[in-house]
């Protein structure tokens, strides 16, 4: 926190600025803990303990799960904390008259907004960059350990002497894939039919491919590539070391189903849309479209919950700073139950998705204007 004040400084904020930020840091700091071990001890560490001690497997094991669920948890938690650091922070103002001081020497509420904002916004930041990056990676790696130690089936794909059509939307093969074996990440022995151009049939073998999480494409090893006409003549012999391709993932080769999008990121939301038919996947493709416009308002919920937080912790009614914690949890509750309800109608077509994702956020900024209205007037 130190640190970060230091930093502040050779901003040169002002000196109000450190001061709210001096105080919005700690109760960031306390709700991402306590929303943290929360989430964890309610949403999943009990079922992991279950499944660890019947298989009887190591502590480490069950830390190294918990590792992982984190990326997914901190996305839910960070808005919260700054809900509660806001209420904190405003609570503390107005429980000590320095709010009242504030506004004697004529510091209005929109003066008083810019610290909370550019701390909501670098927040919101954070949350989309740990989305985009630290969760799909996290996600898979826990799928993987846990089928591998807890022995579950494995996902389709997964195995020795693996072949996987990939089909157009006529239900032509547009390519063949034959793999030696798959371990879920990395392919051994790679060869790849590609019928996709009218003329000539493309092959590509490699030794090996490694599946590249961030980026969703195969990176192939030691391999050649070369094309073969209808008349059997072989042209543009290639042999690379490592070459980069766009390949769909044996490992995910089944159909999607709706339930399962909020797994996907924006890049990955994005390809599936790109290879769906809007019609025959009318259902599939209005929850990718509601999935991929909540993964774009989701980290703007922490500049609703900070506006909230000025609101309710400048409110007459709530200026013991006891109350910050349980305003905090009624507020997360009614938002996150005003966007489950307004998403799934979003995924069943009675709300656009652009409508379903932002209409909280909306309305969680409506009521905060509210709010920030009568402490105006008070």
């Amino acid at each position: 926190m130190v640190n970060l004040l230091c930093w502040g400084r050779s901003l040169h904020l002002s000196k109000l600025d450190r001061y709210i930020l001096s105080l919005l840091l700690p109760g960031l700091g306390f709700g991402v803990t306590i929303f943290t071990t929360l989430a964890l001890a309610v949403g999943t560490l009990f079922d992991l303990v279950r499944q660890i001690a019947d298989a009887q497997l190591p502590l480490s094991i069950l830390l190294q799960l918990i590792w992982y669920e984190l990326p997914t948890v901190l996305v839910l938690v960070l808005p919260m904390a700054v809900l509660l650091a806001v209420v904190g922070a405003m609570s503390h103002l107005s429980e000590e008259g320095e709010w009242i001081a504030l506004r004697s020497v004529g510091v209005c509420l929109q003066r008083l907004l810019v610290p909370v904002l550019g701390f909501a916004l670098l927040v919101s930041s954070a949350t989309l960059l740990l989305n985009e990056t630290w969760v799909p990676i996290a996600k898979f790696q826990s799928e993987q350990l846990m089928q591998q130690l807890l022995q579950q089936e494995r996902t389709l794909g997964q195995g020795t002497d693996i072949f996987y059509p990939e089909y157009d939307r006529d239900q032509t093969v547009r390519r063949l894939y034959y793999a030696h074996r798959f371990d879920g990440s990395r392919i051994q022995g790679l060869t790849i039919l590609d019928f996709s151009q009218p003329e000539v049939t493309q092959v590509i073998t490699a030794e090996a491919a490694e599946w590249n999480f961030r980026q969703s494409t195969w990176f192939l090893s030691r391999g050649i590539a070369y094309l073969i006409s209808h008349r059997g003549v072989s042209r543009d012999l290639l042999q690379f070391e490592e070459q980069e391709i766009h390949l769909p993932r044996p490992a995910q080769s089944r159909q999607l189903r709706p339930t399962e999008v909020s797994e996907l990121s924006i890049l990955q939301t994005r390809r599936a849309l790109r290879r769906l038919d809007p019609v025959k996947d009318a259902e599939l493709v209005r929850a990718l479209k509601v999935h991929l416009a909540q993964s774009y308002a989701q980290p703007f919920l922490a500049v609703v919950f900070a506006l909230l937080g000025v609101g309710f912790g400048l409110s007459p009614s709530q200026r013991r700073g006891r109350q910050g914690f349980g305003v905090s949890v009624a507020v997360i509750f009614g938002q996150y139950v005003l966007a489950f309800f307004l998403g799934a109608l979003g995924t069943i077509g009675t709300l656009p998705p652009l409508v379903a994702a932002w209409l909280p956020h909306i309305i969680g900024s409506s009521v905060a204007v509210g709010l920030m209205w009568r402490v105006n007037r008070s």
